[in-house]
């Protein structure tokens, strides 16, 4: 007769938190994660004395069980599992172990998280960057072909000439110098930071030119989409 908690147990586990199952097995069953087949990884006993998991490999092509007793599943916080009430401390405290082995967080960040109102203004500035870069009078011209930016631009206070006079000169020195900037951020922060909540690959080239383009205001909202 099947038992209620070791059911819960196991239907929450194999639902929500397939990736604490798949570090557990390239953890503690010493399995190349590159040579497991993550869909397959599920619980399929548990109770007060040890945790079994079944999985399948890429080569060979075989299915094989990993059986995990307790007092063997090693982690920092030496929880002791006399009953079932105790599985789940367990497990919690094996999970972090074992993303802390790999060099890893607990979650994984699979959500790109978009720019917001804020930081448009950022894009706006590559944009004339660019345009000035690319012909220094692209946008005079267009302003002077545009009857309603003509008049729009009649309102703006002389300081604000001067500055994109100034911008306008230097578009490509400003490009250049973001550019470095903002890519030396990339490398020292993001890159390591994707790399730790484990952003599949096709995202992570989204958040790049996001940081590229955003600069530093944009590493406050990865850290706040990873929380």
């Amino acid at each position: 007769m099947s038992n209620p908690g070791t059911e819960r147990i196991i239907g929450h586990m194999n639902n929500d938190h397939q990736l604490a199952l798949v570090d557990y097995v390239v953890v503690y069953g010493d399995t190349r994660p590159d040579n497991l087949l993550d869909e397959t990884v599920q619980i399929v006993s548990v109770d007060e004395k040890q945790l079994v998991i079944e999985y399948e490999l890429v080569k060979p092509p075989i299915a094989k069980t990993l059986s995990l007793y307790w007092y063997d599943a090693k982690e920092d916080e030496n929880v002791e599992v006399k009953t079932l009430g105790d599985v789940k401390a367990k497990l919690i405290a094996m999970a972090k172990y074992c993303a802390k082995e790999q060099g890893y967080a607990i979650k994984k960040l699979e959500k790109i998280h978009w720019p917001g109102p804020l930081d448009y203004p950022m894009y706006v500035l590559w944009a004339v960057l660019l345009a000035n870069a690319y012909d220094p009078a692209i946008l005079r011209k267009l302003v002077d072909r545009v009857s309603v930016l003509k008049k729009a631009v009649g309102y703006l206070p002389p300081v604000a000439f001067t500055a994109y006079q100034h911008v306008e000169s230097n578009a490509l020195k400003y490009v250049v110098g973001l550019f470095v900037t903002h890519l030396a951020e990339v490398l020292l922060v993001t890159k390591g930071y994707l790399r730790k909540y484990r952003v599949p690959d096709n995202h992570r080239w989204v958040w790049y030119l996001m940081h590229l383009i955003e600069g530093f205001p944009f590493i406050f909202r990865l850290k706040n989409a990873a929380k």
